[in-house]
């Protein structure tokens, strides 16, 4: 599975919602701590391919912990869930478009998921966070749930970028299938090796989530309200969903694999039997005419003026009969 590499510089995006009620974007990083002293105020910051300026701008004005923010160098880690004094950090992969199937690139999101912030870090430009961000902007009554809510939105966006990506692969996976049967070849047995390695990836990058969620949705827990875990509920299930797809295209990827393998094993044989009932014919041409070849006088026939036809008619028919058997017996 690719990952995306980081095409420009560093960007900072910061939008702030004052008091759960009006929305203001493009907030100054040096204002970013006014808004979050003020607990009634809630601020997405938006970190694009950070570099150490960025890195030592989070850490003083959130105050991560400095191992945190060095883990953010790092690209393709497995998702996992860290909770720190006042906030969570959440690793997680978002689908980016861009690859056709049975390619698949993911890029690494960082979130961090404090009182009344959230703070997402990526390398690259990610689709799913653009609609997050729609999404939260119209969320109406919603955002009175604060950061809740927010990451809510975020998590449904992320696990929503991979329902494209899952569709395109079951319909390639569909049209390679199709391919093995009708028309078999190098390619489609490649093409089926290069579904398998994308649907373990994926479900490599997805797999972990269940136990993010799990701790996402303890009771206990300060961050989301009971209507925000209602919600995360239904994104649990939808990441359940989206586990057992993989698993029934990682079933029939195999299957057709094993299929591919089992038609070109039946073609080997059939070819194998042709090959014989040629072998065998060009053996009574060889024999019949190799002896009446040889220097001897009591060869039968050899005196007579049509010997040497009825001797050639004769093989020609014997020939013609072995392949007549060998076709109603099937094997040509």
């Amino acid at each position: 599975m690719g990952q995306v590499e980081p095409e420009s510089g560093p960007r900072v995006r910061a939008v702030a919602c004052v008091c759960g009620v009006s929305i203001e974007r493009g907030v100054p990083t040096e204002e970013l701590s006014d808004y979050i002293r003020d607990a009634d105020n809630l601020v997405w910051v938006d970190v694009e391919n950070p570099g150490s300026t960025e890195l030592a701008m989070l850490e003083d004005v959130f105050g991560f912990h400095p191992l945190a923010l060095a883990d953010l160098t790092e690209c393709q880690r497995r998702p996992k869930v860290n909770e720190y004094k006042g906030y969570l950090l959440l690793v997680m992969h978002a689908a980016v478009p861009g690859a056709e199937p049975p390619e698949a690139r993911t890029t690494e999101v960082d979130l961090f998921l404090g009182r009344n912030y959230l703070v997402s870090v990526h390398r690259e430009r990610v689709p799913a966070l653009e609609e997050a961000l729609a999404r939260w902007t119209h969320g109406g009554p919603m955002l009175r749930d604060g950061v809740g809510f927010l990451g809510y939105a975020v998590l449904d966006a992320i696990i929503e970028s991979y329902v494209p990506l899952i569709d395109r692969i079951e319909d390639e996976l569909a049209e390679v299938e199709i391919a093995v049967f009708t028309s078999p070849s190098e390619d489609a047995v490649r093409g089926l090796l290069q579904l398998k390695r994308t649907l373990v990836a994926l479900r490599r990058v997805l797999y972990p989530l269940g136990e993010i969620f799990q701790t996402l949705l303890r009771r206990d827990h300060p961050i989301f309200t009971t209507n925000v875990q209602e919600c995360l509920h239904d994104v649990y299930d939808h990441v359940l969903r989206i586990l057992d797809v993989l698993d029934t295209e990682r079933e029939m990827a195999a299957g057709a694999l094993d299929a591919s393998l089992a038609v070109s094993s039946n073609r080997l044989n059939k070819t194998m039997k042709r090959l014989a009932v040629i072998t065998v014919a060009v053996a009574f041409v060889g024999s019949v005419f190799g002896a009446y070849g040889m220097n001897f006088d009591d060869i039968p026939l050899a005196k007579e003026p049509l010997g040497f036809w009825i001797i050639a008619g004769g093989t020609f028919g014997l020939i013609v009969a072995t392949l007549l058997f060998a076709w109603k017996r099937d094997w040509l």
